[in-house]
């Protein structure tokens, strides 16, 4: 048990959400493994300029493939289940498929989805819960500690002032605000930027914000800076000296 995988629900999650604990892993001989839910086919904003709606899978499978390269990450599965509707499809299915990944890969550290989805997503949600059904149903001796991406109180603050930046409402998005989290991975200025390299790779999803927000590079550090992750299961929550979760001290 060595490795660290990720389990989200559409491309840009990876990135978006974890892609600071992603790169501090990999950049420290971490192997880091990846599973994606869908291939976030209802997600057409109109973008990259002169696509089809109708090429928006393809695109997106694109956009992880380049976006998992930019991370480093040494391996990654991208199923097939609808967008938008993941919580309709075989939750059993899903289980299993987790958990057979689990027991191939054997990582010493699981991050997924909460309960709350960090907005509410649907999607993130069932994989939330079919990634902890997973963990549950592996053996004590051999089962990974499970952690929860998360929004505290400062990630919240900066998110709502950077959507502002263009008159948007920034409680828009029903962000779930934790009062308590075990863990937050706090990025250098190049963490940062390397960061942001994978989610630009992630054209087709780049709201007007995410341009914005280069122009103000403070809230980029409070926002793409800051990943807090709530611990359910490991032996000791934190970090070590090198930044890692303690399951890589």
């Amino acid at each position: 048990m060595s490795g660290l995988l990720v389990v989200t629900a559409h491309p840009d999650d990876e990135s978006m959400g974890a892609g600071g604990l992603i790169l501090r892993h990999t950049r420290a001989g971490v192997q880091v493994n990846l599973i994606c839910a869908t291939r976030g086919e209802r997600g057409w904003v109109g973008k990259p300029p002169g696509a089809r709606e109708e090429d928006l899978a393809q695109i997106r499978t694109s956009e992880l493939e380049a976006a998992a390269s930019a991370l480093a990450i040494d391996d990654y599965e991208l199923w097939n289940y609808p967008d938008g509707g993941v919580d309709g499809s075989d939750q059993n299915e899903i289980t299993e498929r987790i958990k057979e990944h689990i027991d191939r890969f054997a990582p010493a550290v699981v991050v997924g989805w909460g309960p709350d989805g960090v907005y509410g997503h649907p999607d993130h949600i069932a994989m939330g819960r079919c990634t902890d059904a997973a963990i549950a149903a592996t053996s004590e001796r051999t089962r990974p500690a499970l952690y929860h991406l998360a929004v505290d109180g400062p990630l919240a603050k900066a998110y709502r002032a950077v959507v502002g930046l263009n008159g948007q409402d920034g409680g828009a998005l029903p962000l779930v605000v934790q009062d308590h989290v075990d863990v937050v991975i706090e990025l250098t200025a190049e963490e940062v930027q390397m960061k942001l390299r994978a989610i630009d790779c992630h054209e087709s999803q780049l709201e007007t914000w995410r341009i914005e927000i280069r122009r103000h590079p403070q809230l980029m550090q409070q926002g793409y800076g800051r990943e807090p992750y709530i611990a359910l299961s490991t032996k000791s929550s934190g970090l070590s000296a090198d930044g890692l979760l303690s399951e890589f001290a």
